[in-house]
């Protein structure tokens, strides 16, 4: 069932209920911990801060400011409606590889308290509910596989999967679920104790007035920045906010530094976007991170119907020389197929002062709100440069194409904001650790000090790798509420 907090009948509406779960959030984690806990049969709240539509009231909430590297205007990067930002999605696809779970010895604090096996059970299931092509072998560009790179895969949700229009009808039909728009979280009430979570407190935008829910255990599913941002802000029993004992909350925010990196020019058209990524015995000895180089067609590639293929080029009839020649001059491509673009989107560095932190001002709802903090280290600079270099060296070395790198990545100049951005994938700012002295949730995503609030979506994420964050957040979701569906048996 869906109701709109603005239509209630009083403050008290939900007063005689407990749920056995309220979910806060309704993109790709909350919606499908709620949709797999109401199939169960549990009594599911499913709250959402927007309406079933963008709006512009409930967008400005996500204002505030930035530093460091330059970046999205915070009210652009995430959309605050049913389904959350899975509605500018662009459905790439690929799950994290297994060495990205690992500890690395020069990234301290790295590694997973799960592994890759640990999600590779919810694959199936994943890949149903983001409707994608089968898992196929990766085009490989060289004829002879080279040492450092590992051809690899993207697949992509087609048409988009959008979470709101998902889940919708069933929601809306089935009993035990209460979707609940319009309700903004302004407060989690703690017991005497302080170890666990009696209630959460909503307000709508022009009804006045708060109303209260409660449950036997809380999801919070609000977004890599927004989930610290709130629990910052929950300090009203908790003076350093909600999960912050350690220092911990907003803190090691993880983004994937992306970069066209270069033009390149080949023997042979390109059918297909072809990526690459290092082994970790190369990343471990050039001292780098995770990346994924991609060759093909940038223009193509951002279409929202882009499924791997590039579209199709009559023969060429152009040598190889004079082609060159022209990309050399940056004349127009004769030959689309044989020209193209390379891109890099990598994982990035961990460190303590990328993060989320409040700001004195306040929005509608006298919650502060935030500055993200965002710099790159010299470790993330030097891993764009070598997936450059060394797939350029190799193109050469086989005689396959040529590639130009782009001025300031050969040269070592600082990159102004068009040649280097963020992703939009906000991620480890409530970390998952065995220890709570280095993160914020426990291995099954529980808030290490509490007993019965968890976080869903990737500011769990320890590390990023470089595959779009938006699989294996479905991922953990499923896995989440199949331990939630233990924990409310027991």
């Amino acid at each position: 069932m869906i109701l709109d907090a603005e239509s209630r009948p009083d403050d008290n509406w939900l007063a005689d209920r407990t749920f056995d779960i309220c979910v806060i959030g309704s993109g790709p984690a909350g919606a499908t911990i709620a949709h797999r806990l109401a199939r169960r049969g549990f009594q599911v709240g499913l709250f959402e801060a927007g309406g079933l539509q963008y709006d512009q009231k409930s967008q400005d909430l996500y204002q505030g400011t930035t530093s460091g590297q330059p970046y999205y205007d915070l009210t652009s990067c995430r959309l605050r409606f049913f389904g959350g930002s899975s509605n500018h999605w662009g459905g790439w696809t690929r799950p994290l590889d297994a060495y990205d779970f690992d500890a690395r010895l020069d990234q301290p604090l790295s590694g997973w308290p799960i592994y890759k096996a640990d999600l590779d059970t919810y694959a199936g299931e994943t890949d149903a509910i983001l409707d994608l092509p089968l898992d196929t072998a990766p085009a490989d560009f060289f004829d002879l596989h080279p040492d450092e790179l590992v051809p690899r895969l993207f697949r992509f949700s087609r048409p988009t999967t959008r979470f709101g229009a998902l889940y919708h009808d069933d929601f809306d039909k089935t009993d035990n679920i209460r979707v609940v728009l319009n309700a903004n979280l302004v407060d989690l009430r703690l017991d005497d104790s302080l170890r666990a979570v009696q209630s959460a407190v909503f307000q709508s935008y022009d009804k006045p007035g708060r109303f209260t829910v409660k449950a036997r255990v809380f999801a919070l599913c609000l977004g890599g920045i927004e989930n610290p941002r709130f629990l910052l802000n929950a300090n009203s029993q908790i003076n350093a906010g909600i999960g912050n004992e350690n220092d911990l909350v907003g803190r090691y925010f993880l983004e994937h530094a992306h970069a066209p990196v270069g033009r390149i020019v080949v023997r042979k058209p390109l059918t297909r976007m072809i990526c690459y990524s290092p082994k970790p015995e190369f990343m471990l000895g050039a001292h780098i991170m995770n990346f994924g180089l991609r060759l093909g067609s940038f223009d193509q590639w951002n279409r929202g119907d882009f499924t791997g293929a590039l579209d199709p080029e009559p023969a060429c009839t152009i040598d190889f020389d004079t082609l060159l020649k022209a990309e050399m001059a940056a004349a127009k491509p004769a030959c689309p197929a044989m020209v193209g673009d390379a891109f890099v989107a990598c994982e990035q560095t961990l460190d303590p002062d990328n993060r989320v932190t409040l700001i004195d001002t306040r929005d509608r709802f006298g919650l502060r709100e935030m500055n993200l903090n965002w710099h790159l280290s010299d470790t993330d600079l030097r891993t764009l440069k070598t997936a450059a270099t060394t797939v350029a060296t190799e193109m050469a070395r086989q005689d396959v194409g040529r590639m130009k790198i782009v001025e300031w990545l050969a040269n070592d100049i600082p990159p102004n904001k068009d040649e280097l951005y963020g992703g939009n994938h906000h991620m480890g700012t409530t970390r998952m650790s065995a220890n709570p002295k280095t993160g914020v949730v426990d291995a099954n995503l529980k808030v290490h000090s509490l007993a019965n609030l968890y976080i869903g979506g990737s500011s769990v994420f320890p590390t990023s790798g470089h595959a779009n964050p938006t699989y294996s957040i479905t991922q953990l979701a499923l896995r989440l509420g199949d331990h939630l569906t233990s924990v409310l048996r027991s």
